[in-house]
């Protein structure tokens, strides 16, 4: 029985024990729904941004090269040795403005051979316009002209006295034979007096000229001699105090003298050419002139003695004559006059033609030959500033290499490469903000002035060149310094704006989460407009005073079970 006893009282005990242990499990269990339940219902912490009114602005960016308005290396057009540099690097210079310049000695001597030349060829010009013969045989004619109609009056008035004989007609006749006479004898000793004086005045031109020269030989000599040498011509050599001979070397006055004596000697030739060719023409006058005036004074003699006997024994057959000779000095006035027409009547037109193309070359090359001084002054093509200077005067220069370097920066600008997506949002005239990094205060805004037609295709790639140019206002800013710039291709005032974090993809469009009054996040679609990059607009969707989740998850937290169950 005792034993029955404890048995009973050891199981009583043990169901006490299991229940009290699955009472405690029950607790346990109640205890975590209640904690979980408090942790469910507590929202989750989440930055939020209040939709607002603002302005949005978008541009197109990008970066680029500072370059100039325009830039140019200049080379003089012609070779020599420069004499003179006018600027030297960073002048400002205006357009125009002379550089630098070469030595123009020869090249003043080619413009005066050519306006020489020139001269020469419409000289000969106006002979065959006016008729291509020498004033000596114009002369001559014109003589010619003058005896016939001396001839025609003597015979008429022969005529005229043999018809009507008178005494004093008879006595006038007596004494124009013996003035005839004397007439004769004058003219004899004056043209043979001419001729010998215009004989000895050719011969003192020729003597000059051969002494002009003679002195422009040596002159040319000794100036060809002092530009290859640069030694005296007269003393080539000079004894140094070590009793050596040495070069003897010109100094720029020495040069300069035997120059002026080459060019006056020149000078002095062609005077005296021209001095012996007058002479010559005078000799020729005086040479032609002189059988002419003696031939013309015994036709008058013979006249008059003629004269004298048709008068004194008039006849039929005297009358008969004398009437013939009127008729043949009619005629030998009417062949004179011809003969000096044709001999002053201008030349053909081919001639004419001929000369005036010798006229048009001759200019060509007065032209030329004027360039190539004007080449040896080197000038600025426009205003700009001068940034190298490659030459000192007396260096060589030629069109080979670059005398000097040239940067307009009236205006500066930057080219762009912009894609097609870029570049069908800019167009011409918007403003442009620049900036430069190595410059962190400057600022500057240009405009757009170029964009390009058609696309430059490089590797694939296909891109549009796009010019934004800017005022030169700060010496700071270096041609060939990185800009960077933003060109505005739109603008709006008064629009609801996001930042560009809060938006989700969905689908073609967008969506954001939207933290409502009871503190949950629910998902809104929205119609989107411009962006700037960091704020875009929203066209619908949303109102001003919206509270958006800045940075929203992409999944949509979950509540857990009573063992972590979803």
């Amino acid at each position: 029985m005792a034993t029955a006893t404890l048995q009973r009282g050891q199981g009583i005990s043990r169901r006490v024990w299991l229940g009290a242990g699955i009472a405690l499990i029950l607790l346990g269990i109640i205890a975590a729904l209640y904690i979980n339940s408090r942790g469910s219902s507590t929202a989750p912490t989440v930055a939020t941004t209040q939709v607002s009114s603002g302005t949005v602005v978008a541009n197109v960016t990008g970066s680029g090269s500072i370059a100039a308005a325009q830039s140019l290396d200049l080379a003089f057009q012609t070779s020599g040795t420069v004499t003179q540099v006018m600027v030297k690097e960073g002048d400002s210079v205006a357009a125009g403005q002379p550089w630098a310049q070469l030595d123009t000695r020869d090249l003043d001597l080619q413009v005066a051979s050519a306006q020489a030349a020139l001269d020469s060829a419409n000289l000969k010009l106006g002979q065959t316009q006016q008729g291509d013969v020498q004033p000596a045989d114009i002369n001559a004619q014109q003589a010619a002209v003058a005896s016939a109609q001396a001839q025609l009056k003597s015979a008429q008035a022969q005529l005229d006295a043999l018809k009507n004989p008178s005494a004093d007609k008879i006595s006038s006749a007596q004494a124009s034979a013996r003035q005839a006479e004397l007439d004769l004898q004058s003219q004899r000793d004056s043209a043979s007096a001419s001729k010998t004086k215009a004989e000895q005045d050719l011969q003192r031109a020729t003597e000059s000229l051969t002494q002009a020269q003679s002195k422009y030989s040596t002159a040319l000599q000794n100036w060809q001699y002092v530009q290859s040498t640069g030694n005296d011509p007269i003393t080539p050599t000079r004894t140094n105090a070590q009793g050596k001979a040495v070069a003897n070397r010109l100094n720029d006055a020495q040069r300069q003298q035997y120059y002026d004596t080459f060019v006056q000697a020149e000078s002095a030739m062609h005077s005296a050419e021209t001095a012996v060719q007058q002479a010559q023409v005078s000799y020729d006058n005086a040479r032609q002139s002189e059988p002419i005036t003696i031939q013309q004074a015994e036709t008058k003699l013979a006249d008059a003695q003629a004269q004298l006997a048709a008068l004194q024994n008039p006849g039929k057959n005297d009358i008969t004559q004398r009437q013939a000779s009127v008729d043949q000095a009619r005629a030998a006035l009417a062949q004179a006059q011809a003969n000096l027409a044709k001999l002053t009547a201008p030349g053909t037109e081919s001639d004419v033609n001929i000369q005036q193309s010798s006229v048009a070359q001759a200019e060509q090359s007065l032209k030329q030959a004027q360039l190539r001084r004007d080449d040896a002054t080197l000038k600025a093509p426009f205003a700009g500033v001068v940034t190298t200077v490659n030459i000192v005067p007396g260096s060589s220069a030629s069109a080979a290499s670059a005398a000097l370097s040239l940067i307009d920066r009236s205006t500066l600008h930057v080219d762009l490469k912009l894609s097609d997506n870029d570049v069908a949002k800019v167009s011409l005239g918007p403003k442009v903000d620049l900036t430069i990094d190595a410059l962190k205060d400057w600022k500057e805004q240009g405009t757009v002035s170029y964009i390009a037609p058609a696309a430059d295709s490089s590797n694939g790639v296909v891109t549009y060149a796009v010019r934004v140019s800017f005022p030169d206002s700060d010496d700071r800013v270096k041609v060939g310094m990185t800009a960077n710039l933003a060109i505005t291709t739109a603008k709006k005032d008064g629009v609801l704006l996001v930042p560009n974090s809060a938006l989700l993809p969905k689908g073609a469009g967008h969506a954001v989460q939207v933290l409502g009054a009871d503190g949950k996040t629910s998902e809104v679609d929205v119609q989107t407009g411009l962006t700037d990059g960091t704020n875009t607009e929203i066209t619908s969707g949303l109102k001003a005073g919206d509270k958006v989740v800045t940075v929203p998850s992409t999944t949509t937290p979950q509540r857990r079970g009573l063992f972590g169950g979803g």
